[in-house]
């Protein structure tokens, strides 16, 4: 009895070994149909990516451009969807040229075109010429944008921050004190108001970063509006909010200053896209046709 037991699990544990595969090797081998709402876009926009899938079984694909790897949401938040999206920033600093997006068994060809980035001249105090950080201060900002929660918290176009005009543009190249500064690109808007001037959260969210006196951005805040979409506050006086705590489109957040590598009062606001800097501008453009930022948004 024991040699024909034995025997027995010799032969059926390869069976049980080899089915086990075969359903792992058929859910990874699910079809994938992808689309994307610009095929050509510009250094420093944002693209939605839709895949489709064939409603196997199976964990939806992830999505991978410019070696980062992207999670995918269902559309409309079900789980129950076969169809999933994905916001995917394309970096101000990427060479233009020819790219593919990948994701399950699809593929789409991209075309990023270059952007037109002009230079800006500032003039900083010898003091605030530099680039040094506060302890925990680059940690603290990296984690915030690399911030990715599962629920779109925002429908419709973003609220502008400050009621101010913009001084300093998105991707904009700066000669500081008559120096170009390599490997640097303006990674936000900034707008010139008086200091003192509320500042207002761009869209629903949750506070996840609230800084003090750091040397580089100041007093800041950052908010995590779901599914990798952070935006970040910087150069501020006064800060009104604390971490965790929930903020909807237009409440105060803060005051405007000139704390930090500031030149003098301004807000600076940064959105980021799954870790990389976008243009903010056509988030808050109206009339707006960015899928993403339908007034019924379909990926809740």
């Amino acid at each position: 009895m024991i040699i024909a037991r034995n025997l027995l699990e010799r032969f059926v544990a390869p069976i049980i070994f080899l089915v086990a595969i075969s359903s792992s090797i058929a859910q990874s081998a699910q079809s994938t149909e992808l689309s994307v709402t610009n095929a050509a876009p510009a250094q420093g926009e944002t693209i939605e990516l839709t895949a489709t899938t064939d409603g196997s079984a199976g964990a939806p694909p992830s999505v991978t451009f410019n070696k980062q790897t992207y999670k995918l949401f269902p559309r409309g938040g079900s789980a129950d969807s076969n169809k999933y999206v994905a916001l995917l920033a394309i970096p101000a600093d990427i060479k233009p040229g020819k790219y593919q997006v990948l994701a399950g068994s699809d593929r789409v060809d991209l075309t990023v075109k270059a952007g037109k980035f002009p230079i800006q001249y500032l003039t900083l105090p010898k003091s605030k010429d530099n680039f040094l950080m506060s302890p925990g201060e680059e940690e603290g900002i990296a984690a915030a944008k690399a911030t990715v929660s599962d629920k779109r918290m925002w429908t419709g176009v973003f609220t502008v921050p400050s009621k101010y005009a913009t001084s300093s543009k998105f991707g904009m190249k700066r000669v500081v004190n008559g120096k170009l500064l390599d490997d640097y690109f303006h990674s936000g808007l900034d707008f010139r108001a008086p200091a003192g001037t509320p500042i207002v959260s761009c869209a629903p969210g949750k506070v996840v970063l609230v800084g003090l006196k750091w040397r580089l951005h100041g007093n800041c805040v950052a908010v995590d509006h779901g599914q990798g979409v952070i935006s970040i506050y910087i150069h501020m006086t006064s800060v009104g909010v604390k971490v965790g705590q929930d903020v909807e489109a237009g409440q105060k957040l803060g005051t405007v200053g000139s704390t930090g590598r500031a030149s003098g009062p301004h807000l600076h606001w940064s959105l980021y896209v799954n870790n990389v800097a976008t243009n903010p501008q056509p988030w808050i453009a109206v009339p707006n046709s960015k899928a993403w930022l339908a007034k019924t948004s379909a990926a809740e």
